[in-house]
């Protein structure tokens, strides 16, 4: 399949501030709501504690960014985001995104990966995230603004991690 994963470069840039606005604009699945311009993202990439690129082929087709879920005290557990080229969604990418990202978080001495805010009409993410073992703990009726206007739930997702930190 081709598939191989790289520390991201400056040359990346354009494109993954693309990407990551390609999934601000259809407003499904990031809580975010305004547009990136390359030097605002950026600067949010280097406040990661790790970003890892996707090529297919040779082509860059997404990435991930990893940090800690919280500061401090609770700082052991960390948190991912996803993207996905446009193009290449619904092609089965995913899954190696979130699992390369969990062998880099155990790497790194993270003791679990939880997701604060998994939409719940985001199904093709739901399904890689529970076929790959995390569990829900939690609902947030109505907790995440659609672009119509109306809301849907948002789950908490927890997964341990076997290489933590003691």
């Amino acid at each position: 399949m081709g598939i191989r994963f790289r520390n991201y470069k400056d040359c990346d840039l354009e494109c993954m501030t693309s990407m990551w606005n390609e999934i601000l604009e259809d407003g499904m699945s990031f809580p975010g709501t305004e547009l990136y311009e390359s030097s605002q993202f950026q600067k949010m990439l280097d406040e990661q504690t790790r970003v890892v690129c996707m090529e297919k082929d040779g082509e860059l087709v997404g990435y991930y960014i990893l940090h800690p879920n919280n500061i401090g005290r609770c700082s052991h557990i960390a948190n991912a985001s996803y993207v996905i080229k446009k193009t290449m969604r619904g092609k089965h990418l995913g899954k190696f995104l979130v699992q390369n990202s969990i062998e880099e978080a155990e790497r790194l001495t993270f003791r679990g990966l939880q997701f604060n805010a998994v939409v719940s009409i985001n199904k093709s993410a739901l399904i890689i995230y529970e076929q790959i073992g995390f569990q829900k703990i939690g609902i947030i009726s109505g907790g995440f603004l659609l672009p119509d206007g109306s809301y849907s739930d948002m789950y908490i997702l927890f997964m341990s991690l076997t290489g933590g930190k003691n």
